[in-house]
């Protein structure tokens, strides 16, 4: 089949996902793509630009799947494409935290609910997406003064399902542990508030002040001009750093993964946790907070000893994991097996019967 995948913030996970889905799927994806900056100008004009450059092609494929960060009425409504279209929601803008101070702005909200109303075919990447979406569409909808389109809850919950990510995981060879002599603690996620990088940084101080050996190594893609709680721990924590600041390469990213021992998230919102299962798959011992998409995606066997309720939870397991890494290769190589679930060769079959599903529906209605 011809098939077109819009994807208007190509970067971080959302580049990953796309790039692994076009390596690995039977069908012939074409990208069309823009860059992962401006993201609220995305949502607003990246249909009119799409609909300008690319229309002509999205009349001609078979089925169109699509990021949430795009207006998906607005840009079938300007090229008048006629394909079925999926929805991915790596994330969604009716349940998404915002930075204190800050009001949700409903026209993002909106351009998620229209889309996902255009779609024949809405995915989540975890069941804790889905059913917070479900929960923040009712409320959305019940906060519209008077003419309240009552049905669309019910349309768009109907055609909705989940649908795990795929990870390709080619470019991270299964070596051995490394033998650190001091433990590595890692952070490989956004810099930015949702992550709560100073709730990390905070503990990181704690830490060095009781004296506790560790280093650390400080990936991930920053969006903030002057990210402060990155600034000034680069200067509290000189000496034990080993790594700061996003790396391009594939094989970079991964020999620091690898060098790592402990991967620490202190994230308000996560939807599926591509970064963590990343790190997982790299022998990186895991402490994550028992909230969002973390207890859905770390088997139950490893909740007790990996996720943590509080803060006072987060810095007794920290010390316990820092104090036992040596002696957990075992439980390393475990983890290691329970995330191969997420490889692309595993997961690539459920996304292409898909595809190929609602094509099929598409062109027996055509018939009749």
């Amino acid at each position: 089949m011809n098939l077109i995948f819009i994807e208007s913030f190509y970067g971080g996970s959302h580049k990953n996902f796309m790039d692994g889905l076009i390596k690995y799927s039977r069908h012939e994806i074409t990208p069309i793509t823009l860059p992962s900056r401006f993201w609220k100008w995305r949502m607003r004009s990246a249909a009119m630009y799409i609909a300008e450059a690319y229309g002509h092609a999205l009349r001609e494929c078979d089925l169109i799947i699509a990021s949430e960060l795009l207006n998906l009425a607005e840009l079938k409504a300007l090229t008048g494409f006629t394909c079925p279209v999926i929805l991915f929601f790596h994330e969604n803008q009716i349940a998404y935290s915002t930075p204190e101070g800050d009001k949700p702005e409903v026209d993002f909200g909106l351009a998620n609910v229209a889309s996902a109303l255009t779609a024949e075919r809405c995915l989540f990447n975890s069941h804790f997406h889905r059913n917070g979406f479900d929960a923040a569409l009712r409320q959305f909808i019940n906060d519209i003064p008077e003419f309240v389109p009552e049905r669309t809850h019910t349309q768009i919950m109907a055609k909705s399902l989940v649908t795990y990510m795929g990870m390709d995981l080619s470019g991270f060879p299964n070596r051995e542990i490394i033998k650190n002599r001091v433990p590595v603690i890692l952070w490989n996620h956004r810099w930015d508030f949702d992550k709560q990088p100073g709730v990390f940084f905070n503990e990181m101080y704690r830490l060095a002040e009781e004296g506790i050996d560790y280093q650390l190594v400080i990936l991930g893609e920053n969006f903030q001009m002057h990210p402060k709680e990155f600034i000034e721990a680069r200067k509290r924590l000189s000496d034990r750093i080993v790594q700061y600041g996003f790396v391009e390469s594939v094989e970079d990213y991964a020999n620091f993964i690898m060098r790592s021992d402990v991967i620490v998230s202190t994230a308000l919102q996560e939807y599926f946790g591509f970064a963590v299962a990343e790190a997982i798959y790299c022998y990186t011992l895991p402490l994550l907070p028992n909230r969002l998409s973390y207890p859905e995606i770390l088997p139950p066997q490893f909740h007790q000893q990996f996720l943590y309720s509080h803060s006072e939870d987060l810095h007794l397991k920290l010390k316990h994991l820092l104090a036992d890494y040596r002696k957990l290769d075992e439980t390393r190589a475990e983890l290691v097996q329970a995330f191969a679930k997420f490889d692309w060769k595993n997961r690539i079959a459920e996304f292409d019967a898909l595809f190929e599903e609602e094509v099929e529906k598409k062109r027996k209605a055509q018939k009749r």
